[in-house]
């Protein structure tokens, strides 16, 4: 059996925390950044990549553990019995999908854009976003965007700024980075008089 034993870690501990290791970087990331608007195409797409992704790992995994090389948790301390075939076979591939899911509609795409994409200006119509401004972590004073798709988007702006804009939804013009996969919001720019 080809198991490396660090008091109650081995090969399969050790594998497992690494692939959830390098997926996490995609949610790690959006946390700080909120700023990519993703092409709803690619959106789509990343579906059915990280469904893709999903389905081979579990291929390679099961091959594995039919062979007797890879058997995650069987001897573990680490989780109590019953939950170690949650986390293999439900809980796993859940979690997985998600971070896949991050990392190829959001982190992949954005690095892309930022590195490759032309500088560009857009129109959208904005307003503030109702109830941001209760938020005690992160941006508490943001806008809404109602002319595109949002997931994991907001635009932050200071307390000052979002106290002189009006409750109504404003025009303003998108200083952003684009490319085929997005764009990068780098700055906006309204007409004061529509205040």
């Amino acid at each position: 059996m080809m198991t490396i034993t660090r008091k109650i870690y081995s090969l399969d501990h050790i594998v497992l925390g690494i692939v959830t290791a390098v997926s996490s970087i995609g949610s790690i990331f959006s946390l700080f950044s909120h700023d990519f608007v993703v092409d709803p195409v690619i959106s789509k797409w990343s579906v059915y990549i990280s469904l893709g992704l999903i389905v081979f790992l579990c291929a390679i995994y099961w091959l594995l553990y039919v062979k007797g090389i890879f058997c995650s948790f069987r001897e573990s301390s680490l989780f109590p019995k019953g939950l170690k075939e949650f986390a293999l076979f439900l809980g796993g591939p859940v979690l997985l999908f998600g971070l896949f899911w991050v990392n190829s509609a959001f982190f992949v795409p954005k690095l892309f854009t930022e590195t490759f994409g032309e500088d560009a200006t857009l129109t959208a119509e904005v307003k503030k976003q109702s109830g941001a401004s209760r938020r005690r972590w992160g941006c508490r004073h943001r806008l809404e965007f109602d002319s595109f798709s949002r997931h994991l988007f907001f635009y932050c702006i200071s307390e000052q700024t979002y106290n002189s804009l009006p409750d109504r939804g404003i025009e303003v013009e998108l200083l952003v980075k684009q490319s085929e996969l997005g764009y990068v919001v780098k700055g906006l720019t309204y007409d004061k008089d529509q205040l």
